[in-house]
C-alpha cells in the first residue's frame, strides 16, 4: 500500500505506488521511495532539498489520530497552487512516531509549515503568504550554463580545483579527495552544468540527485572545511572561468554558498538522506541565499491571522 511518512522535523517520505503530480496535475514520480517539502522552504518543490535543516525548521505533530477503514482509489498526490497537498486514494499516512492515522478518501497535508493542526492544512498558508510555484521572474535565457560557457569552461574550471587541492598543501581538504576518482572532476562539472541550467547529463549518467546526497552522507564534513572549498572554487573560478560580470558571479557565488550548506547538512551522522529528487535548478532569478521568504518567520500565520481580523 502506498505510504505517506512523516518524518521529524522533516519531509514526508512518500513509498509505494503513488503518482506525485505538479500544480498543473502533470505526473512527476510513480513509484519508489520520495520526499516531499513540509517546511515550505524548499528550492526544488514540491520535492525536498534538506532546507528544513539549514533554517533548523520544526514541525510537531499536533493533530489527533482516530481510526478509519481502510479506503479505495488509486492513490495520488497533488500540490494545490500557493496551498496544501491533495491526498487521494489508498494512501496510509503514518507519524513519527510510527502510528498510523485514520485513512481518508482525500487528506490535506501542510505545506507551508506554519498549520496548527499538523500534518493537515488548517489554511495558516493563506496567512502566512506562502507562494508555490514562485510569479514567473527574469527570463533565463541565455541560462547562467550558457553564459559561463557551457561545458568546457566548466570541465576547465573544476579540473584546475581539483588539481589544485591535490597538488598545493592544504591541510582541510587534501584529506576529504584524498584517493578521488579521477574521473570527479568531470562529474561535478556536469552537476553544475544541469544545476545551471545546461544539458541533465548528471541526471542520465552519473546517478541523479540521490548519487551527490550519498557521496556526502555520513563524511562528518566540518564548516571550516566548507567554507575553504568555497573560497578555494570562487578563487579558481576567478581565475578560469567567471566573465567580468557581476551579476553571473553573483548567480555563481550564491550557488556555491547555498549547495555547499546543504552538503554539509547531509553530511552530518544520523541525517536520514533523502532519496530521490531532481536535481535542483539555479539561474538568474534565484535569490541570494537564505533571504527569508515570508512564511519562513515562525510568526507568519499568526501576525497575517491578526491583520486580517
Amino acid at each position: 500500500m502506498a505510504t505517506i511518512r512523516i518524518t521529524e522535523d522533516g519531509p514526508y517520505r512518500v513509498e509505494g505506488e503513488v503518482s506525485i503530480r505538479d500544480t498543473d496535475g502533470n505526473e512527476l514520480r510513480a513509484e519508489g521511495i520520495w520526499h516531499l517539502c513540509r517546511c515550505g522552504g524548499s528550492r526544488n518543490k514540491p520535492f525536498c532539498d534538506s532546507t528544513h535543516g539549514l533554517k533548523g525548521w520544526t514541525g510537531p505533530e499536533t493533530a489527533e489520530r482516530g481510526g478509519g477503514a481502510p479506503v479505495d482509489g488509486a492513490p495520488s498526490i497533488t500540490p494545490t497552487v500557493d496551498g496544501p497537498f491533495e491526498v487521494c486514494g489508498a494512501v496510509r499516512l503514518v507519524g513519527a512516531d510510527g502510528e498510523t492515522y485514520a485513512a481518508r478518501p482525500r487528506q490535506r497535508l501542510c505545506r507551508c509549515g506554519h498549520s496548527g493542526t499538523k500534518p493537515f492544512c488548517d489554511g495558516s498558508h493563506r496567512y502566512a503568504g506562502f507562494r508555490d510555484p514562485l510569479p514567473p521572474g527574469l527570463d533565463n535565457t541565455p541560462t547562467v550554463y550558457a553564459w559561463l560557457g557551457g561545458r568546457e569552461a566548466l570541465e576547465r574550471l573544476t579540473t584546475a580545483f581539483y588539481d589544485g587541492i591535490l597538488n598545493e598543501p592544504d591541510e582541510l581538504l587534501e584529506p576529504v579527495f584524498r584517493g578521488m576518482d579521477p574521473a570527479h572532476p568531470k562529474h561535478v562539472a556536469a552537476w553544475l552544468g544541469e544545476t545551471f541550467g545546461g544539458p541533465a547529463e548528471y541526471t542520465a549518467h552519473h546517478g541523479g540527485y540521490e548519487h551527490m546526497v550519498r557521496a556526502h552522507h555520513g563524511r562528518a564534513l566540518t564548516e571550516e572545511q566548507r567554507q575553504r572549498w568555497v573560497s578555494r572554487l570562487a578563487r579558481t573560478a576567478d581565475e578560469v572561468l567567471l566573465p567580468d560580470d557581476p551579476d553571473v558571479r553573483q548567480a555563481f557565488l550564491s550557488y556555491l554558498e547555498w549547495g555547499s550548506r546543504i552538503a554539509l547538512f547531509n553530511s552530518r551522522p544520523g541525517v536520514e538522506a533523502i532519496a530521490h529528487a531532481p536535481v535542483p535548478q539555479w539561474g538568474w532569478g534565484n535569490s541570494a541565499p537564505y533571504v527569508p521568504q515570508p512564511w519562513d518567520d515562525p510568526q507568519a500565520a499568526a501576525k497575517g491571522r491578526i491583520q486580517d481580523s
